[in-house]
């Protein structure tokens, strides 16, 4: 699989892209969905892989419908690693059903930026601080309610197909 944000995974189409990056996880400009939508699925299909674009919404392919991800929440974005943890997420998702990927990498995005939502809205978080620790007992109250047979937080996912 490749992920990255749009800058990264521009770059890695043949020709590179225009897009100037500023940082490791900027992109200036305004995002044309269609043209991004088309360029990871062209990407996807020369790579034979699941491509995945991160940021406010997250956008993945494994070469045909483009999915749409607008879960997760600002404080993702303001934190180091959780670009890192979003891709332990997505590994262990494939790993436990290696026969259909692109369901576990979206499954995995999914309850990876639920967790997050769920976490902004506690009490005790105030701010990126705060939201690291109570994040990372989220991800595990998830994953354990999941285990349990609670799907619950699933109807908050929020999944569109881009229309290309």
């Amino acid at each position: 699989m490749l992920k990255g944000n749009r800058s990264e995974i521009l770059s890695c189409l043949p020709g590179g892209s225009a897009v100037q990056q500023r940082g490791v996880d900027s992109a200036e400009g305004e995002v044309n969905v269609k043209e991004l939508a088309s360029a990871i699925r062209e990407l996807s299909n020369l790579q034979k892989n699941i491509v995945m674009v991160t940021g406010k919404t997250d956008y993945v392919t494994a070469g045909g419908h483009v999915y749409a991800v607008s879960n997760g929440h600002e404080y993702l974005g303001m934190v180091t690693g959780t670009g890192c943890c979003l891709g332990t997420t997505i590994s262990a998702m494939v790993a436990a059903y290696p026969q259909n990927k692109l369901g576990a990498v979206i499954a995995g995005v999914l309850l990876y930026n639920i967790a997050a939502e769920i976490t902004a809205e506690r009490d005790d978080v105030k701010g990126p601080g705060s939201f690291v620790p109570a994040f990372l007992d989220e991800l595990y109250n998830v994953r354990m309610a999941t285990t349990k047979g609670d799907v619950s937080w699933l109807q908050r996912a929020k999944v569109s197909i881009v229309d290309i």
